[in-house]
């Protein structure tokens, strides 16, 4: 994801150098704890290994996208003296407690996933708005169908609590093509983990795709992979959310539903009448190309820190 959206900012003009930090560990400081991606806390940026890379690339804009990642606060502070600073969070609610309130003060601005937490970062004195989502057309899009994909319902992603009554019930009726990681210990299989190629043709040759819109915390939240997944191709029910709603038209961009049974039902409509779903798929993939790729929304974020670092104090 935070790659996806990297290469979205390539395509928008910008000359970008990628670093990315699960392939220089040397360069994380977790307070002692294993390297846990922020979930647990701040992950500080050594700025002895940083430097070298900064000042070579001569970098205007530094974003730590995700992961927690911050550099420590006087280090911070020096470099906002030299250039712009930007944080993204993309797990909250789930991680404001422990990592990103603890770090968001450190840049000219943050911006979270979760709406909702925005008086929680004000509150702290951070500089804080909506991370805007979107995807990375170039490569998310559709390709063709796979028989050995084939099934009525796609469901990617681990066996959070809120997920496996659901699941379960979504096997009793339909071919489910079940990814991701914890599924065996409810009884029901996985086919592993999807990547690449592989999630665009799964996405491809199942007839509908489910997202469950909770956070493993149990919050309820917007997610890029939604707007992944329509790109990539796929018909796509997910919760009603508010969220949601900012972005796309529910039933006639995307499949809406509130519990099981209105997911069953809605999966069943759909399945019997494939001209309405068609029209759905490509309504919502038509609304993610115009309006929700990362090439076209991030000059809209840069221009937003460029407005914060430009306002008086």
């Amino acid at each position: 994801m935070v790659r996806q959206m990297m290469l979205g900012l390539r395509a928008a003009g910008a000359q970008v150098y990628e670093f990315n930090t699960d392939l220089n560990l040397e360069a994380l400081d977790c307070d002692g704890r294993a390297y846990d991606r922020g979930t647990f806390g701040p992950v500080w940026l050594r700025w002895e290994a940083l430097r070298p890379v900064i000042e070579e690339f001569g970098a205007e804009l530094i974003i730590c996208n995700a992961g927690g990642l911050s550099f420590q606060p006087e280090v911070a502070g020096t470099l906002r003296t030299r250039m712009m600073l930007l944080g993204i969070a993309l797990s909250d609610p789930d991680v404001f407690r422990a990592a990103t309130s603890r770090i968001a003060k450190n840049f000219d601005l943050f911006l979270t996933n979760a709406a909702g937490m925005i008086p929680n970062y004000e509150a702290s004195g951070a500089t804080v708005d909506v991370l805007p989502l979107a995807t990375n057309e170039e490569f998310f899009h559709p390709v063709p169908a796979r028989p050995e994909c084939a099934c009525d319902v796609l469901v990617i992603g681990r066996a959070n609590p809120d997920r496996v009554e659901p699941v379960q019930r979504l096997h009793q009726h339909f071919n489910v093509h079940l990814y991701g990681e914890g599924w065996e210990l409810h009884g029901l299989p996985s086919r592993g983990l999807l990547y690449g190629d592989e999630l665009l043709a799964a996405l491809n040759s199942a007839q509908i795709s489910v997202i469950f819109s909770y956070t493993p915390a149990g919050h309820a939240i917007g997610k890029v992979a939604i707007f992944d997944f329509i790109a990539g191709g796929a018909l796509l029910a997910t919760n009603y959310l508010a969220e949601v709603e900012k972005y796309f038209e529910y039933d006639r961009e995307i499949i809406g539903f509130n519990g099981i049974e209105e997911l069953i039902s809605k999966i069943r409509f759909y399945i019997s009448h494939p001209a309405d779903a068609r029209a759905v798929r490509e309504a919502g993939r038509k609304r993610v190309l115009s309006e929700h790729v990362w090439r076209k929304v991030w000059p809209v974020i840069l221009e937003r820190v460029r407005a914060v670092r430009a306002a008086p104090c």
